[in-house]
């Protein structure tokens, strides 16, 4: 069976990011006997007319779209533009190709399946992981034997690495210089605002290692200025699965330079050793409150001590640095702010973005909190943008603090899009470019 699977983002704050869903899919379909096309409208400019010349030509038999970010999670400027440009992809493939049955899917999709399936019409939608539904969807289309139109929940037993598309991919290189890879799946961590556990579960379940290496070394050979981003949940998980993936890198000679998402809890200095043996350059370092009152209200289980030391050893490393932090969630007050403001400006040269308030989405802790507290209006669609502010802090208020605590700083950023084009720029050039000439390499 032909599939087109095309990707529906438009997101580019802080910068693009490569669709791997779609080439996972693209690898589950092929590895079970279908012809599949990948196709990325932000890669490509004015989009329709290539996509109607791809129609022509490639014909397809059905058509899956993926929906990744629903808006930029960004309270100082809330807009419906990513998902109105998401649904523009989808009304588009169904008007220049109305007899080829759609399939929706991906995370922005899966939190809200059973409503944007309702809004666009499209026969069909997977909710969480796509691999066995996809093909079991494709394989019952094939037979002439489709599935009942709908929304489909299927357990996944199939982690598959991706098809990494060239022309695709070439154009994220030259944009990011960085390019995702996934080692695992699931979290069981119990953030009250992540969807992470919703969309994969909470118990780990690997990819054999030899096919990551696999994919690292093809990366690598295909695109050498890139540096990976290892794109789990979280990459240094209890279960200690990146620890045998860091050895084996080294053991065969994939010293690469990566990247991804590290919590501060319980990790090491020996960790952090490997870490960086192995090619750790950047850490984008999961701390998402600022005192320990909030980060124990967000459910974290570290203290901002923690994340000092954590911070401390990896800049120690020549590991550059960036956290993530929300002011505003549960037991947030003035008082805490203040304080989350020094804590940050305490883990200097490390980088913090910031953002005032939690966004909103199905399936989090944090929405039966917010509704107890009376903050869901009764009008709410279930899709729009709402933000979580704890009671008694005023968003304005919060975001006078927020402006006034790093007005002179060079490393927090706030508002979080403040420094858009600095970073667009800073990866454009290639940050590992941009590394070695602070460092004085060639």
């Amino acid at each position: 069976m032909r599939i087109l699977l095309s990707s529906a983002n438009f997101c580019n704050s802080p910068y693009v990011v490569y669709p791997l869903g779609i080439g996972v899919l693209a690898s589950a379909l092929s590895q079970a006997g279908h012809e599949v096309c990948q196709f990325d409208p932000l890669s490509l400019g004015d989009y329709q007319a290539q996509a109607r010349a791809l129609l022509q030509d490639f014909r397809p038999e059905l058509i899956g779209v993926s929906i990744r970010n629903l808006d930029d999670i960004d309270s100082r400027q809330i807009t419906d533009r990513l998902l109105g440009e998401s649904l523009d992809v989808i009304r588009f493939f169904r008007a220049e190709a109305p007899g080829v049955p759609m399939v929706l899917g991906g995370p922005g999709f899966s939190l809200y399946a059973e409503d944007i399936l309702r809004l666009t019409g499209v026969e069909y939608g997977i909710c969480g992981e796509g691999e066995d539904a996809m093909v079991q969807l494709a394989d019952s289309l094939a037979a002439g034997k489709p599935l009942r139109p709908g929304v489909l929940r299927l357990p996944n037993t199939t982690l598959a690495g991706a098809i990494y598309d060239g022309a695709i991919a070439d154009f994220y290189n030259a944009e990011t210089h960085l390019i995702p890879v996934q080692t695992k799946r699931g979290c069981p961590f119990r953030c009250v605002y992540c969807t992470y556990p919703v969309l994969e579960g909470r118990k780990i379940r690997t990819r054999d290692p030899d096919n990551v290496l696999a994919d690292l070394a093809d990366i690598h050979a295909r695109w050498p200025d890139a540096m990976v981003y290892f794109v789990d949940s979280v990459f240094n998980d209890p279960s200690g699965h990146y620890k045998k993936l860091l050895e084996a890198m080294l053991s065969n000679g994939l010293n690469l330079p990566w990247t991804g998402f590290i919590t501060p809890a319980s990790l090491t200095e020996s960790d952090i050793r490997l870490m960086v043996d192995a090619g750790l350059v950047a850490a984008d370092l999961g701390v998402d409150a600022a005192t320990d009152q909030t980060l124990a209200g967000i459910g974290k289980n570290f203290s901002f001590a923690d994340v000092q030391r954590c911070c401390r050893q990896l800049l120690e490393q020549g590991v550059f640095v960036t956290t993530n932090v929300m002011f505003g969630g549960p037991g947030e007050t003035d008082a805490t702010v203040q304080q989350g403001i020094a804590n940050l400006l305490s883990l200097e040269p490390a980088y913090s973005v910031i953002f005032a308030g939690i966004r909103l989405f199905h399936g989090a802790p944090l929405i039966e909190t917010a509704r107890q507290q009376g903050k869901i209006p009764a009008d709410w669609n279930g899709i729009g943008a709402l933000y979580y502010f704890a009671p008694g802090i005023d968003p304005e208020r919060l975001h006078e603090m927020l402006l006034e605590g790093f007005q002179n700083s060079r490393y927090c950023i706030y508002p979080p899009a403040s420094r858009n084009h600095d970073i667009q720029m800073i990866h454009k050039f290639g940050f590992l470019k941009l590394r070695n000439l602070r460092l004085g390499k060639k």
